[in-house]
């Protein structure tokens, strides 16, 4: 009995341990964003969001294309106020997840447009990593 009782104290310890110190992901929000036709017109194009995020908080972004058979690829663009802090597309690289340490509370500016003008349909989660 008391072995028993001393394995189930160290199983228990073990997993406690392991639970503590694993990152966990708390959902925010999902953008859906739909482009059917390709606009003349930019902004029409572009699917446009205001977000507050906190300092101190990481951030991930997790993008999923090509829902229906469309072509294009997301491009995600995290503004502070005019000025650009994180892409998902760089020097001909595309990610599809990314990660984004927040240095000052703030309200941001997340812009989604397709990569070369073609028409898309994609979502893109955003969670908080604690």
């Amino acid at each position: 009995m008391r072995k028993l009782i001393c394995l189930t104290a160290l199983f228990s310890l073990f997993f406690g341990y392991r639970t503590t110190y694993a990152q966990k992901e708390i959902f925010i929000k999902q953008i859906e964003f739909k482009l059917q036709h390709v606009s003349d017109v930019d902004y029409e194009n572009e699917y446009f969001l205001t977000l507050k995020l906190n300092k101190g908080s990481t951030y991930k972004f997790k993008i999923s294309n090509h829902r229906d058979n469309y072509a294009g690829k997301a491009v995600i663009e995290l503004m502070d106020a005019d000025k650009l802090i994180l892409t998902n597309y760089l020097n001909e690289k595309y990610f599809e997840i990314l990660n984004f340490v927040c240095n000052k509370t703030a309200f941001y500016d997340i812009l989604v447009k397709y990569m070369d003008k073609k028409p898309g349909y994609s979502y893109i989660d955003i969670v908080l990593v604690q």
